[in-house]
């Protein structure tokens, strides 16, 4: 059979179908590792919450009603509000004191703190600790470690994906999730709390990620913006909306913690009959392997070929892997091997760097915006299903690269209104939009990543591109706390982000209505570095 013949079956999904009951269910694995995801991301900010409201701890004064604590015992700061870490050094209970003087003198807390209920209505790991005032570092020091478990994690799992398989990568980031979770339970001080959350860390973007690339492998090109966004949309963001209620009303952040971690085992057991892809079995020259995976879609999906077409199907697999040594074993210095790849891959690490910075201290900042925090990051959170919605009709007809710079644009206008304006909620209304166009950038960013890449390099290339796109991230608790210094600073930082970020995808590649790369030669001829693609490279 001529070589030439095989060119008919490049796109193979055609042939096996494109959307079928096969990808239906991986969708619905997909969606569930979402959900599952937007519990291990964001379970991590409400184990560690501290009210804004806290002061010293005055045993002398417990019996009286919290504004009167606060009037006697408690100076205040320039502003008029009441010191944090401050008290007055007087004896309350040998003296008959109806008035605070505000020349008494002054010391530091030393009994402990007093957090207010009506803000925060559980303890938390850190109120436990009072990491507050001398401490206060320490919150955003968990956030950070969390995020150094996810660069740890990215390689490890990265790496596993494409030598072990995406189902392998899969089974072992979860665990880690669900290991690392329960072991947070049992926690009482900084460093065993940190070390458990570097675990959890270890499963970040990875414990959702594995399912994301099989699926989107094994889908036609025409459906891979509803498989991304709908999951996305519907799995991560409704369960974040209803995350924080579970530990307002369980009132134990420990509970809480162990209802984080325990979903995640019904995944981990599921990874024990998740098929493994197809596409990345025959692109790695696992060709038997793969084929059976083939046959099996096509059955699954009702789709009958003939001996005949299956033979030929599996030597032009055989041929093209023989030609282009897909056998061989790739790792990520492949994708550095000239400067048209390493240009790519650079400005890859850079966009996916800006858009986890802008999106993660998003959600983080929207718990210290002075309004019901709980409201808040729920209604913030519900924004996020149109987010989820507003790239499936878009993404494939404006294109990856018009809708990402759009949105990192109008993210960036926002987060600048957020820091100048005066009222709460219009701040709040403000954040709640930026939030909105740095998801819909989420969403296309990880879609777009991943179809760029080729399919013997993806794992590995999608873990560089979020190892160093999580080192950039790290910063990104550091942004949030920079509100210590001046309360719009951290808007005004991500304003300034969001503008450079756009900068970072001009000469990337348009993957719009294109099949999937599946060596590293294939998509170096798509990787043009023009700021417009010429249509004789789309599909």
């Amino acid at each position: 059979m001529p070589v030439q013949d095989c060119s008919k079956f490049d796109d193979f999904l055609s042939y096996v179908g494109e959307f079928g009951l096969y990808q239906k269910r991986l969708l619905m694995v997909m969606m569930l590792a979402a959900f599952l995801f937007g519990f291990t991301y964001c379970g991590h900010i409400f184990m560690v919450l501290v009210p804004d409201d806290h002061w010293c701890r005055i045993p002398e004064l417990e019996a009286l009603p919290k504004q009167q604590q606060l009037d006697l015992g408690i100076p205040k700061d320039k502003e008029g509000k009441f010191e944090k870490c401050v008290r007055y050094d007087v004896a309350f209970d040998k003296l008959n004191i109806s008035k605070a003087n505000e020349n008494w003198p002054r010391k530091a807390c030393d009994k402990g703190w007093v957090y207010d209920k009506v803000q925060v209505p559980y303890e938390t790991i850190a109120t436990e600790g009072n990491w507050v005032c001398n401490d206060k570092e320490l919150v955003t020091y968990t956030s950070i470690i969390y995020f150094l478990g996810s660069v740890v994690g990215c390689l490890c799992f990265g790496y596993i994906s494409d030598h072990c398989g995406r189902v392998w990568s899969l089974f072992l980031a979860n665990s880690c999730a669900l290991i690392g979770g329960c072991l947070s339970a049992l926690c009482k001080d900084f460093w065993p709390f940190s070390a458990t959350r570097f675990l959890v860390g270890m499963a970040h973007d990875n414990c959702f990620n594995p399912i994301f690339i099989l699926t989107l492998e094994n889908v036609g090109s025409k459906y891979r913006a509803l498989i991304s966004n709908v999951a996305l949309a519907l799995g991560f963001s409704l369960a974040i909306a209803i995350l924080p209620w579970i530990p307002y009303y369980l009132r134990d952040w420990r509970h809480f913690a162990l209802i984080m971690a325990v979903p995640v085992s019904v995944l981990v057991v599921m990874c024990l009959v998740i098929p493994e892809s197809p596409s990345w079995l025959l692109s790695v020259g696992k060709i038997e392997r793969g084929m059976k995976g083939l046959k099996k879609v096509a059955r699954v999906n009702r789709k009958t070929l003939t001996d005949a077409e299956w033979l030929e199907i599996q030597m032009c697999f055989e041929i093209n892997n023989a030609n282009q040594q897909s056998a061989k074993t790739y790792n990520f210095l492949d994708l550095f091997k000239s400067c048209r790849r390493a240009a790519i891959i650079l400005m890859l690490i850079a966009n996916w760097s800006v858009v986890l910075v802008v999106y993660d201290a998003h959600v983080r900042i929207i718990t210290s915006l002075g309004t019901n925090l709980f409201i808040t990051f729920s209604l913030a959170s519900l924004i996020e299903i149109p987010a989820g919605i507003v790239p499936l009709f878009l993404i494939d007809r404006v294109g990856r690269k018009p809708l990402t710079i759009s949105a990192l644009l109008l993210c960036g206008v926002f987060s600048f209104l957020a820091g100048i304006l005066i009222v709460k909620w219009g701040i709040t209304v403000a954040a709640v939009f930026a939030r909105f166009f740095a998801t819909v950038t989420y969403n296309v960013a990880q879609q777009w990543d991943v179809e760029i890449l080729p399919t013997v390099v993806r794992g590995q290339g999608w873990a560089v591109i979020n190892v160093l796109g999580h080192v950039g991230a790290v910063l990104s608790p550091f942004v949030v706390y920079t509100a210590h210094y001046y309360h719009s600073l951290p808007m005004f930082i991500i304003a300034l982000i969001s503008v450079i970020g756009t900068a970072t995808v001009i000469c990337l590649p348009e993957t719009k209505g294109t099949y999937l790369p599946q060596t590293l030669e294939e998509a170096e001829k798509r990787w043009t570095l023009r700021c417009r693609n010429r249509k004789e490279n789309e599909k």
